[in-house]
């Protein structure tokens, strides 16, 4: 295969493993960057450059290992005092990110096509189940696949809402706070929480590559692409306010103002990158329990989506606002034991 294609799919396998159904939905950008006024936008500088970074030293780390799972990383990277309570905290959390995808799933297929909750939920959880039986080559296929969609969709809608409205930084509405108030702890914790989540997937990507500069053009390449899209839909979002405010999916809701047909449409887009979200978790769920090459893993593959279907019926809304901040917090911790090792090892 062509270096340069092996390249290119893995900064879109990067890209597409970061931008989630919460990035899809537009409220996490809105959460992270818009509620921040014009001060998101050093935010998503800061969380461009961090991308960049820390991608680069996960996956070289996964590349030199020859990691199956994200434990041989976190071991390397946090040492044997932190490493235990990071494995624990990254292994539970890839199961309440895929219980709340399947959520997600299920109450917009009701909320936009009238689909039962269990019925859309299931859907998706087939999908989910049957692409990760499939291992890491089904991920990185599916995953890939999906990002173009996703960033052809990110880019008409956030363009046609900025050429309607006028690019404008404007301020958020008086009582509008944001998740994390300060610009800085906005992005570190924008890049904690996606990263602890990616590593998974991320470690194993690194075993595509062959070298260290393919793995350096793969992140920066993959984190340029990530600023970017993140900028778009932040400039969208806040040129957009206070109506935006109303809306539970703002792409979704700023694509149907902006086109006749561009909720269903946006919502399709939105589906996909559930889809892309829950396999990447629900790969790392199970490569962590047993190794990808192996009967366990596909019984634990589906144990885990059976048990997700049980979880997510708790609300997709509770399982975000309960599971994405706690994760940023504890991946905090990660991203300084990534920095100490880089320093003492200089990501040799």
């Amino acid at each position: 295969m062509n270096r340069t294609r092996v390249i290119l799919t893995a900064a879109a396998t990067y890209i597409g493993t970061v931008v989630g159904a919460g990035f899809a939905s537009g409220q996490e950008v809105l959460q992270f960057f818009g509620l921040l006024g014009p001060l998101g936008v050093p935010a998503i500088v800061l969380t461009t450059g961090g991308f960049a970074f820390f991608g680069y030293a996960i996956m070289e780390a996964g590349r030199r290992m020859n990691a199956r799972s994200h434990l041989p990383v976190i071991r390397e990277v946090s040492g044997r005092f932190i490493s235990p309570i990071l494995d624990v905290v990254t292994t539970f959390f890839l199961f309440g990110a895929l219980s709340a995808m399947v959520a997600g799933a299920g109450s917009v297929l009701s909320q936009e096509f009238s689909v039962p909750w269990l019925l859309g939920a299931g859907l998706i959880l087939v999908a989910t189940v049957g692409t990760v039986l499939f291992g890491l080559r089904g991920v990185v296929t599916a995953v890939s696949t999906v990002v173009p969609l996703l960033m052809l969709g990110v880019l008409v809608v956030s363009l046609s809402v900025i050429v309607s409205r006028g690019a404008a930084l404007n301020a958020p509405p008086p009582g509008a706070r944001p998740l994390v108030p300060a610009w800085p702890l906005a992005g570190a914790t924008y890049i904690s929480y996606n990263l602890i989540m990616s590593v998974p997937v991320l470690a194993s990507l690194g075993t595509t590559l062959r070298s260290k500069k393919e793995v350096a053009l793969s992140s920066v390449v993959g984190a340029v692409g990530l600023g970017a899209a993140l900028f778009l839909v932040f400039l969208a979002v806040v040129s957009s306010f206070p109506e935006v405010l109303k809306y539970e999916i703002p792409m979704a809701g700023m694509a149907s103002e902006a086109y006749r047909l561009g909720g269903r449409f946006y919502t399709m887009i939105f589906l996909a990158e559930v889809y892309t979200t829950a396999v990447a978790n629900l790969y790392g769920f199970s490569a962590r329990i047993a190794r990808s090459d192996s009967l366990s893993f596909k019984l634990v593959t589906v144990v885990a989506g059976s048990g997700a279907l049980l979880a997510g019926s708790v609300g997709f809304t509770n399982l975000v606002r309960t599971v994405y901040p706690a994760v940023g917090w504890a991946g905090s911790l990660f991203l300084g034991a990534i920095i100490v090792y880089a320093l003492r090892n200089r990501l040799r």
